[in-house]
């Protein structure tokens, strides 16, 4: 009897294995997977982009690159699903290693404190591996500020939104959505954010995040401050450059009653961002804090989806 429950419901238990491997058990970057891709990925954007090239040939050079390397990979993962005697495995296995937050929420725990011992040149090299923009000359609540922006948005992106893809359609559509967001990322490190030859990709994971990103923040508002975080996602997050990303820092300034966003500097170049909230300017213990309200969101999506899981068994 257990073990055809076990394989009846084999796709669910893998899945939730997964989510506990991922927690208890992380890749250490230097072999993750995702380190090779991006060394790949990083070299493919060197190759490709000249400056002096016209925005419309960086559209089509960029569109070309990322949709060729992406159907490249994904098609050897398919026919990897399609001979294996336990595709759900093998489901299971490419999820683990799509998800990622425990190294970014260790990293960001290190930095909250190396700040408490005022070590500010190692927190910024540390910082420094985490986001793209320039943070040589960032003071304590800067690398805060920083280290939290980075923090919810790419728990949003590569946690939530990767579960939200997988069960959507299952590992490949969550595969496809995490190379995006994996050559974006390494795309970007040595381009500026307006930069043309990022706009294809940049504009594509936006819709593919309109509904996710949202489904996150309004998890957060819902632990705390709700009507606060309406409040300064009508405020803030709808007239953000970004508005995915300003829904994000919308809940979580309004969440920690901190002030977020502001000017940044990318490749020497100043851009200026709205700021978020007129709270007082973050410190090391918002770090921690904010570690703790993400940590309560994916407890909820976690007893959601066991409550959907369980309210379909016993409809069938």
């Amino acid at each position: 009897m257990i073990a055809n429950i076990v394989q009846n419901h084999l796709d669910i238990i893998v899945f939730f294995v997964a989510l506990l491997a991922e927690r208890f058990f992380p890749l250490v970057s230097w072999y993750h997977p995702n380190t090779f891709l991006t060394v790949i990925f990083s070299a493919l954007s060197d190759r490709l982009y000249n400056p002096t090239n016209p925005k419309s040939y960086q559209y089509l050079a960029s569109t070309l690159a990322f949709t060729l390397t992406i159907l490249v990979i994904v098609t050897l993962v398919v026919l990897f699903l399609e001979f294996a005697f336990y595709p759900e495995l093998l489901s299971g296995l490419v999820l683990y290693l799509l998800l990622s937050s425990r190294a970014q929420e260790k990293k960001s725990l290190r930095i909250a404190r190396l700040l408490k011992l005022n070590q500010k040149a190692t927190a910024r090299e540390l910082l420094s591996s985490l986001v793209a923009r320039d943070v040589s000359r960032l003071s304590a609540s800067g690398i805060c500020k920083a280290t939290m922006e980075s923090l919810v948005l790419q728990s949003a992106r590569h946690y939530f939104a990767v579960i939200f893809f997988y069960l959507l359609g299952g590992a490949i559509l969550a595969l496809v959505y995490r190379l995006l967001t994996l050559i974006h990322q390494a795309w970007r490190k040595n381009q500026k954010p307006n930069n043309p030859f990022l706009a294809p990709i940049a504009k594509l994971l936006f819709v593919l995040e309109w509904l996710p990103t949202r489904l996150v923040a309004l998890t957060i508002a819902a632990t705390n401050a709700s009507k606060q975080c309406i409040h300064y996602i009508k405020h803030y997050g709808r007239h953000f450059y970004q508005t995915n990303t300003g829904w994000l820092l919308s809940v979580t300034s309004a969440a920690l009653q901190v002030q977020l966003g502001g000017p940044a500097l990318y490749q020497g170049e100043r851009f200026n961002k709205m700021r978020v909230g007129t709270d007082r300017l973050p410190d090391a213990d918002d770090i921690p804090a904010l570690v703790n309200r993400l940590n309560q969101a994916k407890a909820f999506w976690l007893l959601l989806i066991i409550a959907i899981e369980v309210a379909t068994l016993f409809i069938n």
